[in-house]
């Protein structure tokens, strides 16, 4: 039992940042990517891959459909309206010409995005994220 418990120890401490990094990509709320996260690691826990799998694209692949079952739970008024509350905080603190900048570049990113395939998108977000090549080639099945 030990040994299970340090193990487990070793591979939160390796894929938590990248996780949660993920996570908070695709749901751009700190708070929920935090314990999005910690439901991939209880499921981990509780129910570990087969001893051959990929631990990496394993844990990628639960985070994905995790991010994914939130994202589809949330109504689209309650996400704009943090939205909202988000960016105005932010323009009220940030210098008028970096929020300008932000804006800029999100709407880029976004429509660089938009026309790239999904799978190809992921890949991009799970590179991001962190992920070896490995370890994304096993969580989208390519």
């Amino acid at each position: 039992m030990f040994k299970i418990e340090e193990s487990f120890k070793d591979i939160f401490e390796k894929y938590y940042p990248k996780v949660l990094n993920q996570i908070s990509w695709m749901i751009k709320d700190e708070f929920k990517a935090e314990d999005i996260t910690q439901e991939v690691f209880i499921k981990y826990f509780k129910n570990p891959p087969r001893h051959n799998e990929n631990i990496g694209g394993w844990l990628s692949k639960v985070a994905i459909n995790h991010a994914l079952n939130y994202i589809r739970s949330e109504k689209n008024t309650k996400i704009r309206e943090l939205e909202v509350f988000k960016n105005t905080q932010e323009e009220f603190f940030e210098d008028p010409e970096e929020i300008a900048i932000k804006k800029f570049e999100r709407a880029k990113v976004k429509e660089v995005l938009l026309k790239m395939s999904k799978r190809d998108m992921m890949c991009l977000i799970l590179k991001h994220s962190g992920y070896s090549y490995e370890e994304i080639a096993i969580s989208l099945g390519i």
